[in-house]
């Protein structure tokens, strides 16, 4: 989504296996060797540290990452081709390229998850919203079974690119790295416009789907700084036009949207 810098730290180790920044395996207790002066001390063991444990490589975590994000690629560049130029669906390769790329993104990210947590040890609902990566693996889900549109598998074509291309050291995509991170952000923006349109026409359930969107939207706005931002930044340009409204409820709400982004800018600023 808007913000790469949760998704974007999959990097490669020397056995070319996506490692996680910050990985939550199991810790498990490691102490160094004892001194003389503790070696007697029978209460010696209580005063070992928790180490986290280093996740292990695993090559078969590492494919299903990489094929993921290639079959993204491959398949969101037919599909954007198909979309783009209004070409006729022939043999449904359009939507049979479009879903085929999003479950190249899903498995992906299930990768991503399983080296990350492991599946049998994944955190708590309130954590796991709480990512990126998870936000982008239930839209991707939801929308495999909706319409087809630019708007939603861009930003998946985009995480791709910048996986690939700061795993492989791909010079021209990781300089683009902050322009491509702006087009994930503006693409949202659009797609909600997009979806508030087809909801005022009542399409194909868009309603629903623009209320889980922005779900998770709002809470990219509580969790991750650059959303803050950008939002913080829209809100900037439209205070004038809002403010010459003269709605008390109108500028009730909008004094509530200004003060929570101010305050949640100083928050993140300590």
């Amino acid at each position: 989504m808007s913000s790469t810098s949760e998704t974007t730290t999959t990097v490669n180790d020397s056995n070319n296996t996506p490692i996680e920044s910050n990985s939550t395996k199991a810790s498990s207790p490691v102490s160094s060797a004892p001194s003389a002066d503790v070696s007697n001390d029978p209460y010696a063991y209580k005063k070992r540290k928790l180490v986290r444990r280093p996740a292990k490589a695993n090559p078969l975590k590492y494919k299903v990452w990489l094929i993921g994000h290639i079959s993204a690629l491959i398949f969101g560049s037919i599909s954007f081709i198909f979309q783009i130029f209004w070409l006729p669906n022939y043999y449904y390769i359009n939507s049979i390229s479009y879903r085929l790329s999003l479950i190249g993104s899903i498995a992906a990210l299930t990768a991503t998850f399983s080296h990350k947590f492991g599946l049998h040890n994944l955190p708590n609902i309130g954590t796991l919203l709480s990512h990126q990566n998870f936000q982008y693996l239930v839209l991707a889900s939801i929308w495999i079974f909706t319409f087809k549109s630019v708007f939603k598998i861009l930003p998946y074509f985009i995480l791709a690119l910048l996986h690939i291309g700061t795993t492989k050291n791909i010079g021209f995509i990781t300089k683009e790295a902050d322009f491509l991170a702006s087009v994930i952000a503006y693409d949202e923006l659009l797609l909600i416009a997009y979806l508030l349109v087809r909801t005022l026409f009542f399409r194909n359930a868009s309603g629903y789907q623009l209320t889980v969107f922005l779900i998770f939207y709002w809470l990219r706005i509580l969790y991750n700084k650059e959303t803050t931002n950008l939002f913080n930044s829209i809100i900037d340009r439209l205070d004038g036009k809002m403010s010459s409204i003269k709605n008390p409820k109108v500028e009730h709400y909008w004094y509530k949207t200004k003060t929570f982004i101010k305050e949640k800018q100083q928050a993140d600023e300590f």
